[in-house]
């Protein structure tokens, strides 16, 4: 991995790598193998001729699939599903590199100023949900939930096009950016996510880019996954879902090379998952890379008791005008709504 600069110091905090690591204590399966990082485990690809279309809710668990959605009420996110598990045509072997990086849950910016001119902006109305945040374009939804339980969310979905990772300017150094799908951090300590990288380095006449996929459960820090492949204009599938408060898993599909990886991991001690809130979420700590439109679809999160939230066709979240005003659907919507 390429060295951090000084210049994400304002907005990825630092965190002692593998600090509070929760090693994964359960029984594993047969088929489920410790990676190469303590407390992470993969799931080995499944039998030739094992059809994930027409297994079992079960059989899918057991080799690693993720939750499916039912085919007669969510007939547009099953059809998404189905054409992700039949990409699915190598699972990678993943080798993972904890980092320091971090993707914080969201704050409100007392100072922030998103047209730039005149009085500060005041802290959002608790009762509304507008968020103003220093980093973050995108979307969120929340369910209710104050703790664990059927109100969680309980698996979310989402589908995006990796851009060209380029600066604005030249900054000298690298500039940072990601996408993101992820449960909780609007009013929790933790967040279940996972997407990629995409980071640009200028310096006088050379010019570089870096793209890696990623998962994290904050507060622990990202975890790259070398050996799956990410690349500009790439349709990648991503899914992130829990079988209890302190038990994670994500799955990824590069749609355009046919690759998949699956990882099951830990909470951080302290900080288990409440399921309060979704999000699809661009991260550009500084404005610095020049991503333009970034194209999601299909994204779609389910509670523990089935309800559907924030389901579409096709949205386009914009490049990052700092500070970013988030606004949430209502409950129960499944249209999104702009991002100023």
């Amino acid at each position: 991995m390429k060295n951090l600069s000084l210049e994400t110091v304002a907005t990825l905090i630092l965190v002692t790598p593998l600090a509070g690591f929760a090693l994964n204590a359960r029984p594993l399966q047969p088929n489920e193998h410790q990676s190469n990082l303590p407390g992470i485990t993969t799931i080995e690809a499944p039998p030739a001729g094992f059809n994930a279309i027409t297994a079992s809710d079960e059989e899918l668990a057991y080799h690693g699939f993720p939750p499916r959605p039912n085919e007669n009420t969510e007939p547009e996110a099953y059809a998404n599903w189905v054409r992700a598990m039949n990409a699915s045509k190598t699972r990678i072997v993943p080798q993972l590199e904890q980092t320091t990086t971090v993707h914080r849950p969201a704050r409100p910016e007392q100072d922030a100023n998103p047209t730039g001119v005149g009085n500060k902006v005041p802290l959002p109305d608790p009762h509304d949900n507008n968020l103003v945040t220093s980093n973050m374009s995108g979307y969120f939804v929340q369910s209710g939930a104050t703790s664990y339980g059927s109100n969680s969310f309980y698996y979310i979905v989402s589908n995006f096009v990796v851009p060209v990772a380029q600066q604005a300017g030249c900054t000298g150094s690298w500039a940072y950016a990601s996408e993101w799908s992820g449960i909780d951090g609007f009013g929790s300590s933790d967040v279940l996510q996972a997407g990629i990288d995409f980071d640009a380095y200028c310096s006088g006449g050379i010019r570089a880019s870096y793209y890696a996929a990623w998962y994290e459960w904050y507060p622990l820090g990202e975890v790259l996954i070398s050996g799956f492949p990410v690349a500009p204009g790439d349709d990648i599938f991503v899914e992130v879902w829990h079988t209890s408060p302190t038990q994670g898993y994500v799955y990824l599909v590069n749609n355009n090379t046919k690759q998949a990886v699956e990882l099951g991991f830990t909470a951080s001690p302290g900080h288990p998952l409440v399921g309060n809130s979704a999000e699809w979420i661009v991260e550009d700590p500084g404005v610095l890379i020049n991503f333009g439109m970034i194209p999601f679809w299909h994204a779609v999160a389910y509670t523990e008791s089935g309800i559907q939230f924030c389901s579409t066709s096709g949205t386009e979240i914009d490049e990052v005008i700092l500070p970013t005003i988030i606004h949430p659907t209502p409950l129960g919507s499944c249209s999104f709504v702009d991002v100023y």
